[in-house]
């Protein structure tokens, strides 16, 4: 799934082009911009999945659920002094790949073109190892380290890069203003994140419920689906103020599928069916950001709500007549049923086509949590036992991706 992953954020950025205002910004400024953000998405892609790992231990382990990875929404925050980097904690496979001896630094993902470090001579790949003769220890040890600084201050900065130690001085500068082909000053206006407005989308679960599938198998039935499930629905939202929305979302699936059931003398005897049911939906958060313009608007975004997965299999001989009394192992229905508690941390893009009309798209873990793994029974309500000491089937915990049209202003 890493590779669909990579593909809808490659869309989606490409997908922006055509939808900005070229009269706000240069072309290659904004294609700039748009390299960066595309980094930036793919990072906290990376942590997600990460962040997901540790959902399911805090779960197992009973502990608290851990933070949602944050994200940048530039190289540095909105202070005046930046370094115009995009950063990363350095692990060991990152400094055994690049040489590098010390258990400390932090690692340069990206680089700012104009801004203060590509001035200085840094570089992605660099490892940054000092700040003003400070060891760096982590990413927001270097972050803590630049809030010292005021405009118009220097740092002298030691790296690492093909196996050499180097030193350079940042000078931090303000920012430069940008001017039009007249030589004016563009001046920066607030944009608009938009009032409100919703529309239907389709939501990929990169999950395959490998236990109901080997039920399924077992008794006869085809695979569910390729590895993911594909959810259908939509949502809407409405702004509180200030960047914020309030509002929901849901979706679900049906997959279901009929086939015939022989004896041991290739006799049809009658029919066998399945139906799976998921269905979900929730409040949710959002938080927007105009980029560049209001034909690109990111938005960080948590759903909070529930679920159920339902599943229902039968057979029947096909006779059906009434009075007759259900001949037991020729017809029978059972149904399994779990609810379940819902959430939803995802990162979107909304590229205006149309001011009323838009395309958005999101990638996000779709989390899910029960306080028992046992599944019940629909008609009586009983508790689902399992056999040969097997588990329950598990529900989805995994990355999620969102495709839709959006409606709305």
């Amino acid at each position: 799934m890493n590779t669909l992953r990579r593909s809808i954020i490659v869309l989606l950025i490409g997908v922006a082009l055509p939808g900005l205002s070229f009269s706000q910004v240069e072309n290659q400024e904004v294609e700039t911009e748009l390299e960066d953000m595309g980094n930036q998405l793919e990072q906290w892609s990376d942590r997600m999945d990460e962040w997901g790992q540790e959902v399911e231990k805090a779960v197992e382990a009973g502990q608290p659920i851990p933070a949602i990875p944050p994200i940048s929404l530039d190289a540095d925050d909105e202070r005046g002094v930046k370094l115009g980097l995009y950063l990363d904690d350095l692990d060991f496979e990152e400094a055994y790949e690049r040489h590098y001896p010390e258990n400390y630094g932090v690692l340069i993902t990206g680089v700012v073109k104009g801004g203060n470090a590509d001035r200085a001579g840094l570089v992605k790949g660099d490892i940054i190892m000092e700040f003003d003769g400070e060891k760096v220890r982590f990413e927001d040890h270097l972050i803590s380290l630049r809030d010292t600084k005021h405009v118009g201050d220097t740092a002298q900065v030691k790296f690492f890069r093909n196996e050499k130690i180097l030193a350079t001085t940042i000078y931090f500068l303000p920012a430069e203003p940008k001017i039009d082909k007249t030589g004016k000053v563009i001046s920066k206006k607030k944009l608009s994140t938009g009032y409100g407005g919703g529309g239907f989308q389709t939501l990929i679960i990169d999950y395959d419920f490998p236990e109901i599938q080997d039920y399924l198998r077992q008794n006869g039935f085809s695979d569910l689906n390729n590895g993911y499930t594909v959810t259908w629905g939509g949502g809407g939202m409405g702004t509180i103020g200030r960047g914020w929305f309030i509002g929901g979302m849901g979706g679900g699936l049906t997959n279901e599928q009929k086939i015939q059931v022989f004896n041991t003398d290739s006799a049809l005897v009658g029919y066998r069916k399945y139906r799976l049911e998921l269905g979900y939906g929730g409040a949710t958060i959002t938080k927007r950001y105009p980029l560049f313009t209001e034909n690109l608007i990111l938005d960080l975004s948590i759903m909070l709500g529930g679920g159920e997965v339902k599943l229902n299999v039968s057979q029947t001989d096909g006779n059906f007549s009434w009075g007759n009394e259900v001949d037991e192992g020729e017809t029978y229905a059972v149904t399994y049923k779990k609810d379940f508690f819902a959430y939803r941390p995802a990162i979107g893009l909304l590229i205006r086509i149309k001011s009323w009309v838009g395309i958005h798209g999101t990638v996000g873990y779709f989390g899910s949590y029960t306080t028992s793994k046992s599944w019940t029974d629909d008609m009586f309500d009983f508790t689902v036992t399992t056999v040969d000491n097997q588990s329950s089937p598990e529900l989805p915990n995994a990355l999620s991706y969102s495709l839709g049209f959006w409606f709305g202003f």
